[in-house]
């Protein structure tokens, strides 16, 4: 019954897709720090008999999914793109859509990748399952289904991540080995920088779930370097090369693509990294020096602040300067940069007044966990810019006590990171 069954749907597909020819397409995404195609990604292009005119995927899936078909048709563009893959013997991954409304939980239906990949002589740790936008019949389906392709060796990608239902929590049901960044984010990102620090909060994100980011929808020279520089080392869009069936030509016009775009970025990543690291030796420089202009032991707060005030000025990387007491209440007025002092009052981020309380802050409580005189914090959202910053706090003996300097370190300023070379 279900051999009749699968019979049937297959003269439907047929009978759907008789006057049109389908071909695999395919589209290379590279690894700019190794220089090498990652993987390919396989894609369906519909070419009319009659006419010659190509039809779009979306055509295609709106003609099968008008007759309940989409499943159907999705494992045979999976079974087409195997073997047209295989002929090319290419060293690289490639990576396959799965339609998620399309997964049902049946044993079948779950080992149909596993035996289809074996019978075309593929190894299911070189494919990639791409886990589109659309949404699941149901999550348990949804995680039993990925779990058997995981089991099976399968690399679990998430397509479009950022867009309809390819969020967050898919990310937690499916736990992928690969986060495909939609191109509504990517799209620009050289020009804005709300865009940057969202990518910069999915690659840490991704950093800390185990997984890989990949920037997807890549169109200009600017928008690669401008990923690559934010962390993002697999890219895939017309930057590189456009969809094409011919997987050699691709190689050869990603590869020379890649070596352009290696060439350049070398350079942007040299003037980048000199102007949003601040090494640890120059942070502590920078503090010996103010401190020797100090005199913490007269519990002068006015004077102390008057050189703070000037020397905040002149240096461009200090957003604020306060000094704490040894319960770590704030004993002097916040010092901050002129572009934070002109800013407008923010419930949120705003400067403390005189007699905050920092005591559960890790540039107060480090010196009690650690018995140290001197601490720099790890990167942190100032509650008094909006800005990343790092806190150098240092003990300092007073007349009678003792007190703690903190100075804000811009650790990363929230711009474009890519500027013209200068010849």
């Amino acid at each position: 019954m279900e051999s009749t069954t699968a019979s049937n749907e297959e003269k439907e597909i047929s009978s759907i897709l008789e006057d049109i020819e389908i071909t695999p397409f395919f589209q290379p995404i590279i690894c700019i720090k190794t220089g090498k195609v990652f993987a390919y990604e396989s894609l369906v292009r519909g070419r009319s008999k009659a006419t010659g005119a190509l039809v779009s995927p979306a055509e295609l899936f709106a003609l099968t999914d008008s007759k309940a078909l989409t499943r159907e048709f999705d494992q045979l563009c999976q079974q087409l793109s195997l073997k047209y893959f295989k002929k090319y013997k290419s060293n690289s991954l490639l990576f396959m859509n799965i339609h998620t409304n399309c997964i049902m939980q049946e044993t079948t239906d779950s080992l149909m990748l596993p035996n289809l990949t074996e019978q075309m002589g593929f190894n299911p740790n070189v494919i990639g399952l791409e886990f589109i936008e659309s949404k699941a019949h149901s999550a348990h389906e949804l995680i039993g289904f990925v779990r058997q392709q995981r089991e099976s060796g399968f690399l679990i990608v998430v397509d479009d991540f950022g867009s309809e239902h390819s969020n967050i929590e898919r990310l937690i049901l499916i736990h992928p080995d690969i986060i495909k960044i939609d191109r509504n984010i990517i799209h620009g990102i050289d020009k804005d920088t709300y865009r940057q620090s969202i990518l910069k909060s999915i690659v840490s994100l991704s950093e800390m779930t185990g997984s890989v980011c990949l920037a997807e929808g890549v169109e200009t020279k600017e928008e690669v370097l401008t990923c690559a520089l934010l962390g993002v080392n697999l890219l895939q869009g017309f930057a590189i090369a456009r969809p094409a069936a011919d997987l050699l030509a691709l190689e050869q016009e990603a590869l020379q693509k890649m070596a352009e775009f290696q060439r350049e970025l070398r350079q942007h990543s040299v003037s980048y990294l000199r102007e949003t690291r601040y090494h640890t030796s120059d942070v502590n420089t920078i503090a010996d020096w103010l401190i020797r202009q100090i005199d913490i032991e007269n519990d002068d707060m006015d004077s102390i602040e008057a050189v703070l005030q000037e020397f905040v000025i002149v240096n461009s990387k200090i957003e604020l300067i306060f000094i704490l007491d040894e319960d770590g209440i704030q004993v002097s007025n916040m010092i901050c940069a002129p572009h934070i002092a002109n800013k407008p009052n923010s419930y949120i981020f705003h400067v403390q007044e005189k007699g905050g309380n920092h005591c559960l802050r890790p540039y107060f409580t480090c010196f009690e966990a650690f018995k140290i005189n001197r601490f720099l914090t790890d990167k942190h959202l100032s509650s008094g810019s909006g800005n990343l910053c790092r806190t150098l706090a240092v003990r300092l003996p007073g007349k009678n006590k003792f007190y703690i300097l903190c100075i804000d370190f811009l650790e990363e300023e929230i711009k474009t990171p890519l500027k013209p070379i200068e010849e």
